[in-house]
């Protein structure tokens, strides 16, 4: 059943979202076509080279190489390190790049125009398997003159919030004035918040737009391994929203999925043995983002199974702990990392969820004991 709701969830947002319908277009084109013809450069691998190579590009506000371990602490008992690239933030000029993913060619060089690697967060080898919607020349019918930096519109909280907006507030320091281009059918709720708050306005735009002037801030391969400045960043807009609103808080909140697919069995009882020690249970869903970002940022015990919805840790100030519930047919180390590079305690219970979440008076015993 859950193939086939899987399925039909693919034929749904092909059908109605133009972003998604893009991404499997692409899909296709690869499996088709393969890379040929799409030449794909890193704007560092060619600095300093001359002649037909030479891309001369302003590098601004750069970050230091770092490297960070788990610490000896670390509650899941593995080794975990990454090596954090250098990354710029860079002033372009003549681009075409897709509004909704930020994906950029150059085409203001001798050469053809080609992708930047820069632009985006994976390898570049896995838009073979991912479809990254790279745009082309032809598809841009729409200038746009003034400096600009793109708001990317992926669907994905977690990719939005950890490595998505970090761009936009990097580019913000470096160009308070910077215009921000949104895709004009991906708008949300949350673009509008944060551009109010850098007090600036949204341009919408078609998917993909023909850039006078970008200001576009590099990524380097952290998929997921978020940044430590980055993070700072985001526990400051957290720190501004969050006195916006006037929802209440709690020192202990537990993160239900009980109305998400991927709901722990039994979880609704779950809730009741929580809330009876002082767990505040938020269903993320049915709040506004201005209120979850206030639940998190003052939070000091944080709980529940792995999903998008713990992301909002990156807003949580340093000190708090984690109380993962970890899946191993559905886990990665993400929330994990985001404890280790934010300050928090990080704790796993690892389980099955459809076998022992049922003995839910032993797993609420495990989540009180990993306070």
């Amino acid at each position: 059943m859950s193939t086939i709701r899987r399925a039909a969830n693919g034929i749904r947002a092909v059908l109605t979202d133009p972003i998604e319908r893009r991404a499997y277009a692409s899909r296709l084109k690869w499996l088709m076509n393969g890379s040929e013809g799409v030449p794909a450069w890193s704007l560092e691998y060619r600095a300093g080279l001359t002649g037909r190579f030479a891309m001369y590009v302003e590098r601004i506000a750069p970050d230091d190489e770092i490297l960070r371990h788990c610490p000896d602490e670390c509650g899941a008992h593995a080794p975990l390190s990454h090596l954090y690239e250098r990354r710029f933030v860079y002033q372009l000029e003549k681009t075409v790049a897709s509004t909704a993913s930020g994906a950029t060619l150059i085409c203001g060089s001798a050469q053809p125009p080609y992708f930047v690697r820069e632009s985006i967060s994976w390898p570049f080898e896995s838009i073979l398997s991912h479809g990254l919607d790279v745009p082309t020349t032809s598809q841009a019918t729409t200038t746009i003159a003034e400096p600009s930096t793109i708001f990317p519109t992926t669907a994905n909280y977690y990719h939005w919030l950890i490595e998505e907006l970090p761009l936009v507030l990097r580019a913000h320091k470096v160009d308070p004035n910077t215009q921000l281009i949104v895709f004009e059918g991906g708008i949300t709720d949350r673009h509008r918040i944060v551009a109010n708050q850098l007090g600036l306005s949204l341009k919408p735009a078609p998917i993909v737009a023909r850039l006078d002037q970008q200001l576009l801030p590099g990524r380097a391969s952290d998929s997921w391994f978020i940044h430590p400045t980055d993070l700072g960043n985001l526990q400051d807009l957290g720190n501004a929203l969050a006195s916006n609103s006037r929802s209440p808080t709690s020192d202990q909140l537990y993160i239900s999925r009980r109305f998400s697919r991927r709901a722990l069995p039994g979880e609704e009882q779950l809730e009741d043995l929580l809330a009876d020690n002082g767990f505040r249970v938020l269903h993320l869903e049915a709040m506004s983002w201005c209120d979850q970002i206030n639940a998190f940022v003052s939070a000091k015990v944080i709980a529940g199974a792995h999903g998008a919805g713990l992301a909002n840790l990156a807003f949580t100030m340093p000190g708090a702990t984690l109380i993962e519930l970890t899946n191993g047919h559905m886990f990665n180390r993400c929330f994990e990392w985001i404890a280790h590079v934010g300050g928090h305690n990080y704790r796993p219970i690892e389980l099955d969820y459809s076998q022992e979440s049922r003995e839910l008076t032993q797993l609420a015993a495990k989540i009180l004991g990993a306070r």
